[in-house]
């Protein structure tokens, strides 16, 4: 059966190898505004929107969709940017779109349009190999920000899905200890089982003034203003979820704590093993999907 052509729109080097890995599985690949790259000559670089798209089949979208919710996330200062009320334009009835993850009122317009949408987010296997990638990252940036060792720290892990599943997996050999937030009492029994010691909102009086780390993968507030003022100002704050975050901007200015946003951690630490991942994704789409 012939390979269907897809088109690779902006992001980072995940991008670029996912270009290479359907390429190597006999897809036709057109890249536009995908970083700079030694791309083999079989790929087609397109500057032009409507031209990238003319001929795919699939589109695959980046991961984050946009940075700052209006226009498609390209490489810093590399091209024009390109507006997302521009590519929801382009796209033409009875394509695909892979993404990430998307909004439903989106996904409805686009169904709408005729078009299918594929969130593999929601894929199980893309999402455990992606949160272990999601985790290494994380061990390397909290190894570099913080000035304590790990074997001291006392953590607090927002969430246990799959990126928190794999985080406190990674860190529980090597913390002092670690606390669950977690609503599931599925989720809450197995980090238990692991070692991990699930917590509700009535202990915080007790855990939060002794956190020195707390790592959040929840896309919403969970600690409320009066509990962050309860962390001590020697507590680092790292937050990989994504948008709208668990905690607002201003946490350092207002809180004086050390405040990170990591979103995107495998295509920074690992993109080529990122991007064979959503490659055998697209796979999967394609033969059991289109």
């Amino acid at each position: 059966m012939a390979k269907s052509s897809i088109a690779i729109l902006g992001g980072d080097l995940r991008q670029c190898y996912t270009a290479e890995y359907l390429l190597s599985c006999g897809f036709h690949v057109t890249c536009f505004h995908t970083p700079d790259f030694p791309y083999n000559p079989g790929i087609v670089l397109e500057n032009d929107l409507t031209l990238a798209l003319s001929q795919a089949e699939i589109v695959l979208l980046p991961t984050p969709l946009s940075k700052d919710g209006s226009r498609l996330f390209q490489a810093d200062g590399q091209y024009q940017p390109c507006p997302l009320e521009e590519l929801w334009k382009t796209i033409a009835p009875g394509q695909t779109l892979a993404v990430y993850s998307l909004s439903s009122d989106k996904i409805q317009e686009l169904e709408e349009k005729n078009c299918r949408v594929f969130q593999f987010s929601q894929s199980p296997v893309f999402a455990r190999e992606n949160a272990l990638l999601t985790a290494e990252g994380l061990l390397s940036e909290v190894i570099r920000f913080t000035p304590f060792s790990l074997s001291s720290a006392r953590t607090l892990l927002l969430g246990y899905g799959c990126c928190g599943s794999a985080i406190g997996t990674l860190l529980h050999p090597l913390c002092r200890s670690i606390y669950l937030l977690e609503q599931d009492q599925e989720k809450r029994a197995l980090a238990e089982k692991k070692g991990i010691c699930p917590i509700q909102k009535k202990d915080f009086a007790a855990v939060l003034p002794h956190c020195n780390l707390v790592v959040n993968t929840i896309p919403a507030a969970v600690l409320e203003p009066e509990w962050i003022q309860e962390l001590p100002g020697s507590c680092h704050i790292f937050d990989i979820a994504s948008s709208p975050f668990g905690f607002p901007g201003n946490v350092t200015e207002d809180y004086l704590l050390p405040y990170f946003r990591l979103p995107g951690l495998p295509g920074r630490f690992s993109p080529a093993a990122a991007g064979q991942i959503t490659g055998k994704t697209i796979e999967r789409i394609t033969d059991y999907v289109i």
